[in-house]
């Protein structure tokens, strides 16, 4: 069974985290799921109280970590030495995902410095001014690093972690009871094209990437040929 991980601290976001829990808990029988943080428990902006399952130290051992956001939780969160030291994650051993602010975590661990990701709208302008690569949709994906934007891009980025882990009918199992009345097949469509897009555009990216590397590395040889 995979193992999920559930970064939080104080002052999230609630619905960011509330929604994403639920979402998991759908799939209670295909992985487990763990709340990580600094402390036995976290409080939301609304001051609802979270207990956690562990140190988020533990996000090392976990097949899969979501960062929560939070208007003044990430920042404080951000200057927490205990919190951003913890935070050892491997992209290349990992599926890593985000959700709105939760970016910002991301790129100043350096996974996402000058590369694609996004953020809820409000929140577009303070981290592109930090250097961050921000595009204007709801869910970017670099390598197995996701990242979504606005709290209801949610469905984009559990669907993501579904489809990578499982397949698209471990998606719609999770979501279908989310779906509004009558409206099956517009969110099913919506939400199926948003990930073959944001799919679709990590392996161009990683084609360029290499194809550019691969020039590179030509036009060294060539120098030192001559």
């Amino acid at each position: 069974m995979f193992k999920v991980g559930i970064v939080l601290f104080d002052d999230f976001t609630d619905v960011d985290f509330f929604l994403m829990y639920d979402l998991l808990g759908r799939a209670a029988d295909s992985w487990t799921v763990s709340i990580l943080g600094t402390k036995p428990e976290h409080h939301s902006h609304l001051g609802i109280e979270v207990k956690t399952d562990g140190h988020i130290s533990a996000v090392a051992d976990q097949d899969a970590v979501l960062i929560t956001s939070g208007k003044r939780g990430i920042p404080a969160a951000m200057k927490n030495a205990e919190f951003m030291s913890a935070l050892n994650l491997d992209p290349n051993k990992q599926l890593i995902g985000s959700i709105c602010a939760g970016s910002f975590i991301l790129h100043e661990l350096g996974l996402l410095k000058g590369k694609p990701l996004t953020t809820n709208p409000d929140a577009k302008t303070a981290l592109q001014s930090l250097g961050g690569n921000v595009q204007d949709t709801p869910l970017v994906i670099e390598g197995n690093i996701a990242t979504a934007g606005g709290c209801l891009s949610l469905i984009y980025l559990i669907g993501w972690l579904a489809e990578r882990l499982f397949d698209s009918n471990k998606r719609k199992a999770i979501q279908s009871q989310l779906i509004p009345a009558g409206q099956l097949a517009l969110f099913e469509a919506l939400i199926a094209t948003t990930i073959q897009s944001a799919e679709l555009a990590n392996s161009h990216n990683n084609h360029t990437k290499l194809a550019n590397e691969f020039r590179t590395e030509n036009t060294q040889f060539n120098c030192e040929k001559h």
